[in-house]
């Protein structure tokens, strides 16, 4: 089940078959960097089950695999979560190393937008990033988002970038019209 789509992706929940595909992305100690530790192939596989099991818990919600749509290449992940068990909620993305510096992580969010609002009843979603991560800063303020706090996320203190309702139907008629 296609969750959204853009110009080049496509986003699904992710089965108990990408196990591999999981693994590729969770294991990749240089992907992982800005995220979390890089997992083994065991913890990798029963991560995906925690994932597939929360899914069912949390209807919308979760980590999704991302595909090209020219030739179905699996291209990473992204994930709508609540941060810390709060009623806010934040997107997150990891792209492969191949998909790195082609716009893809931009048109990703961008192309979130309805999927998410349609999904969380809240007027804002948020975003974490540490501030090393200097590339996916510049991915969300291209996005909309600003700015608007740091806090302690998971024992790492995180930049948390915010973006109204309303603005991300302005950042998604923009960005159709500046392609």
């Amino acid at each position: 089940m296609i969750l959204f789509t853009s110009e080049r992706l496509y986003v699904q929940p992710y089965t108990k078959d990408d196990a591999d595909i999981f693994f590729a992305l969770n294991g990749d100690a240089e992907i992982m960097q800005y995220i979390r530790e890089p997992k083994s192939k065991e913890e990798s596989d029963a991560f995906l089950e925690e994932n597939l099991k929360f899914y069912n818990d949390h209807p919308g919600l979760g980590r999704f695999a991302v595909f090209t749509k020219d030739d179905n290449s699996f291209a990473g992940s992204f994930s709508l979560l609540s941060i810390d068990n709060s009623e806010n909620i934040h997107l997150g993305y990891a792209l492969l190393k191949p998909f790195h510096g082609k716009g893809l992580a931009t048109e990703l969010v961008v192309a979130s937008f309805d999927y998410v609002f349609r999904t969380i009843p809240n007027e804002s979603v948020h975003a974490l990033t540490v501030a090393e991560n200097i590339g996916s800063q510049k991915v969300l303020l291209k996005c909309g988002f600003r700015f608007i706090t740091t806090m302690d996320h998971e024992g790492d203190e995180v930049m948390v970038y915010e973006l109204q309702r309303d603005k991300a139907q302005d950042s998604s008629n923009k960005s159709l019209t500046h392609r």
